[in-house]
């Protein structure tokens, strides 16, 4: 008789286990997935930051190019937004600035969401290593 109470009472013991788990799962599973949705949301805007950064450096070489050649048929604003379209995953409101100088070709370029922003600012050299040549051949 006394072997069927021990069982009894483990069995009460099991209950109540197994009650307090679910009640302190509740607690820790929005914790999880709070920290899951935020890892997600950290990665896409890290996505999106090196897209912008690649489109912006890749804009300004092809216009440092065009200027070394003397081609000025390159629209830089459309040709940055003609990389990145498709590609951003959490930003959205994009907007680029090109500036020329003898020297070099800037591109500014920034998007955002919400409290996320990304500001990209990529510049590419305008060089003519022709002339450079060009001038040591003559003094040598």
């Amino acid at each position: 008789m006394e072997h069927f109470e021990n069982i009894k009472k483990i069995r009460i013991k099991r209950k109540y286990l197994k009650g307090s788990s679910v009640i302190e799962m509740s607690y820790i599973m929005p914790v999880f997935l709070l920290l899951f949705v935020l890892i997600v949301h950290t990665v896409f805007y890290y996505h999106d930051k090196a897209v912008i950064y690649g489109a912006a450096g890749e804009t300004a070489v092809i216009g440092a190019q065009g200027e070394r050649k003397r081609e000025s048929g390159y629209d830089l604003e459309n040709f940055f937004r003609e990389r990145i379209e498709g590609k951003l995953i959490y930003l959205k409101d994009t907007e680029v600035y090109v500036a020329k100088t003898t020297d070099e070709i800037t591109v500014s370029a920034s998007a955002k969401r919400s409290f996320f922003k990304v500001n990209a600012c990529q510049k590419a050299r305008i060089v003519n290593p022709e002339k450079k040549i060009r001038r040591m051949r003559w003094i040598m």
